[in-house]
Parts: C-alpha cells; sequence; structure tokens
C-alpha cells in the first residue's frame, strides 16, 4: 500500500466523517447551549440592569457600557475556543479505546498516514470550524433576544476581530510570532498526550505538564537567568516607544518551532507503534 493515495484519502475521510456525524451534531448542540448561556449570564444577569441603563445615561453611554457587556461574551468564547482545540487535540484517538474500535480503525485499507491526518482534521480542523459555528449561532440568538426585547443590537464577531487580528496585536511582528508559537506549542503537548495516553489523556497531559511546569520554575528559580526578553525605549524628540528585542528571544521562539514540529512527528511515531492490545494506560 502506497505511504498516501488522494483518492483513497478522500473516501475514507468521507467514510469517517459520516460515521462520526452523531458525535459532531451532539458537540455542536453543546457548543451552542453551553455559549448561549454565557451571552446571556453576562449581558442579563451580572450586568447593570438595561433599563436602569438607558433611563439613567445617553444612549451613547448606553451603547458603550453595553458593548463591554457584549465584549465579555466574546472573551468566553474565545477562552472556551482554546480549550476546545485542547480537548480536541486530547482526543485525537479516544475513540480507539476498546478493543473492537481499535482493530476496526487499525485495520483500516488505508496508509498510517491518511489514518493520522485524518484524525488530525476531524479532531482539530473540523472541531474549530464546529466551535466558531457555534459561537456565531449563540452570539446570533443572543442579538435576536436583544433585539426582540429593545436592546440596542450588537455583534460580538466584529469585537472578536478586532482584538484578535486588529492593528495593535500585530504592532510588532515578534510579539505575534511569540504568541503564536506558544499557541501551537501547548498545543502539540496535548498532540502528544492525547497519542500517548489512553484513559483520561486530557486529565493525565494537563497534569504532566503542570508537574513539569512547576519543576521548570523552580530550576529556573535555582538558576535565576537576569535575562529581559523584551525591554523598551522612549524617545522624548519623537515621542515615540520602541521595544527591544533580546537576542535569546530569537532563540526560544525559534526553539518552540523546532519543538513543535517535533512533537508532530513524535506524536505520528507513537500511532504508528499502537497495536490492539496495548498497555491498560498507554498506547504502546
Amino acid at each position: 500500500m502506497s505511504t498516501f493515495n488522494t483518492t483513497r484519502f478522500s473516501q475514507a475521510l468521507k467514510c469517517q466523517f459520516l460515521v462520526l456525524r452523531k458525535t459532531w451534531i451532539r458537540l455542536f448542540g453543546i457548543f451552542t447551549l453551553v455559549m448561549f448561556m454565557a451571552d446571556l449570564f453576562f449581558t442579563r444577569v451580572q450586568s447593570m440592569k438595561y433599563d436602569d441603563m438607558v433611563s439613567q445615561w445617553p444612549m451613547e453611554d448606553v451603547i458603550i457600557h453595553y458593548g463591554n457587556y457584549v465584549g465579555s461574551t466574546t472573551g468566553f468564547g474565545v477562552i472556551f475556543f482554546c480549550f476546545s482545540m485542547l480537548f480536541g487535540a486530547s482526543f485525537l484517538f479516544a475513540g480507539m479505546k476498546d478493543t473492537r474500535k481499535r482493530s476496526a480503525f487499525l485495520l483500516w485499507p488505508v496508509s498510517n498516514l491518511e489514518k493520522y491526518i485524518i484524525s488530525l482534521l476531524l479532531s482539530i480542523l473540523w472541531l474549530a470550524v464546529i466551535t466558531i459555528g457555534a459561537y456565531l449561532l449563540a452570539d446570533t440568538l443572543r442579538v435576536f433576544i436583544d433585539w426582540v426585547t429593545g436592546r440596542v443590537v450588537i455583534w460580538g464577531l466584529p469585537k472578536i476581530i478586532d482584538g484578535v487580528f486588529g492593528p495593535a496585536a500585530f504592532e510588532y511582528w515578534q510579539i505575534a510570532w511569540m504568541l503564536f508559537a506558544w499557541v501551537f506549542y501547548i498545543h502539540s503537548l496535548y498532540i502528544v498526550g492525547g497519542t500517548l495516553f489512553r484513559r483520561q489523556q486530557f486529565l493525565l497531559t494537563s497534569a504532566t505538564i503542570a508537574v513539569f511546569g512547576i519543576l521548570l520554575v523552580m530550576i529556573l528559580n535555582q538558576i535565576n537567568p537576569q535575562i529581559d526578553f523584551i525591554t523598551g525605549s522612549w524617545d522624548e524628540k519623537t515621542e515615540t516607544y520602541t521595544q527591544i528585542f533580546h537576542p535569546f528571544f530569537y532563540v526560544l521562539n525559534t526553539t518552540l518551532c523546532l519543538l513543535i514540529v517535533f512533537h508532530y512527528w513524535a506524536s505520528y511515531k507513537l500511532f504508528t507503534r499502537m497495536q490492539v492490545i496495548n498497555n491498560k494506560w498507554l498506547n504502546v
């Protein structure tokens, strides 16, 4: 069997998608309900009463304050999306817990590379689409209720776009690089954990990361490195602030990028070593 065949891969991807369609529908419904309830909580429970704002403040102030409440819903949506991606990475092969499902998946007439890419696409990219779709539907339902009850209509999606992709977020490309590097690095750790652990993938991966993180902090505190990765200087003539990045900043972020590639490679290699009968807790 060839390493990768496009036609065979597309057919297998379609087949796996249809087999798991009930799971995707259930997740979409749960995600939508959770984010919709969170939207109502931030705009109608923990916030100031809308009627009191309208009666006490001018409409411009009402729009600003209510926009802040809507901003809270967008913050929750971003956090929920991050956890969704970590859960998806952890449960990359969660459907292979029992022997029957494991045998069916491993004996599938496709190559290991195709199986692995299919799992990545469905557990990460497709789950991201589901999460974003659930947020958009929850935000639409909240806006509809606001419109029916006579409140101002403020959509949450533009606030996310301005916050994540606005000019302030990319004022320094180094900061954007650092953020994306750390995000994908943490995600790659959960990819490895989701492949290595057979049970309780998310909890065991989180616990392992926490333990190693605490040990690393303790070691660094003993070494006490005096490195300011990011410093700044103020130019009084031009009245501008310039950030200065230490050379080790570039070394660290480059190392993170290399580790991301290594973690995905290690995850694939662990997957190729899976057998029908494995350790009770590990997929080796």
